[in-house]
């Protein structure tokens, strides 16, 4: 038990999503050798965390009374030997990290740790204001590692030119993320994460620090909500959605409100031209030789329902 306990002094929500960006960004964007077999370790590895998208893992008593026995009994922590005694000051920064962002403790505690580690690249901040710029930077790079992967998708708008084996590969894996609801996860979480809810929730538990510290994490959450929604717009204009999806986006779409000058925000309008690629047929006048295969993956024309439910 006390293996499978142990504590990721990398942080799990943050140095493998870093990881696994790189490796994205390095197979889509650089074209490193070696990076089509790198690529399908990452994705095989991380295929629960897109699944479950932005989705933390959960609390439990079990990991709570591991916590709190840390300061008398120690805990484990990989690549460490024996249990690591831990000051009863990061412990309560454990709790209040886990309740503030409904995390499970060891999470929570292996932020605390990273940040710990981290701060000599942050001067002036605390390991939990660092805990919380790696919570997010966590999540930043999931939605673009999300979003590059669906960019290098076979589709019917543009190509990157990748290879063949990696074109299938992450064309594959995004078909069954999007088998299994991507669209509604991604529109679920541009209408429930906000700066303002964040700020507010950080504010209360002393969470945000100096005015730089405030704008690294404002920045953050804005590049997730924009990645997020960049990639159903990416998706369709490469794929266009079926009719339940469509239909979920015209549904986010009616209750955006604009600017106060009239204009959509920069997520918005990704989402408002992710709605237009659906109803695009202008990839038939290319004729293209895979134009009959795109033709037929087009519900516009194989879905007679598709019209009039929209």
């Amino acid at each position: 038990m006390a293996a499978q306990m142990a504590v990721n002094s990398g942080a799990s929500l943050w140095g493998p999503l870093k990881e696994l960006w790189e490796i994205v960004e390095g197979a889509v964007w650089r074209r490193q050798p070696e990076s089509v077999h790198l690529l399908d370790v990452q994705l095989k590895k991380h295929k629960p965390y897109f699944l479950s998208l932005f989705k933390n893992p959960p609390k439990s008593a079990e990991q709570r009374e591991k916590v709190r026995k840390a300061s008398t009994e120690g805990i484990s922590i990989q690549g460490q030997q024996g249990a690591r005694l831990l000051p009863e000051q990061l412990l309560t920064e454990t709790f209040i990290l886990s309740d503030l962002f409904d995390l499970g403790e060891l999470a929570a505690l292996e932020l605390l740790l990273a940040g710990e580690h981290q701060q000599p690249h942050f001067p002036g901040l605390t390991r939990g204001l660092v805990a919380v710029l790696l919570y997010w930077d966590g999540k930043r790079c999931m939605a673009n590692s999300l979003r590059s992967l669906i960019q290098s998708r076979h589709g019917k708008t543009f190509t990157l030119d990748l290879s063949a084996d990696l074109v299938n590969l992450t064309t594959r894996f995004t078909d069954e993320l999007m088998s299994h609801g991507l669209t509604k996860q991604i529109l679920n979480l541009v209408s429930e994460v906000s700066v303002t809810r964040e700020f507010e929730k950080l504010q209360k538990e002393r969470g945000l620090g100096n005015e730089k510290h405030r704008k690294e994490v404002s920045d953050l959450v804005k590049e997730c909500r924009r990645s997020l929604a960049e990639c159903l717009f990416a998706w369709t204009c490469q794929s266009p959605l079926c009719k339940d999806d469509t239909l979920a986006l015209i549904g986010h779409l009616e209750t955006v409100t604009a600017e106060a000058d009239g204009s959509l925000d920069s997520v918005n309008l990704a989402l408002v031209m992710a709605l237009l690629y659906c109803f695009d047929v202008s990839f038939l006048e290319q004729g293209t030789e895979d134009r009959d295969d795109l033709l037929q993956a087009l519900p516009l024309v194989t879905d007679r329902k598709y019209v009039s439910g929209v």
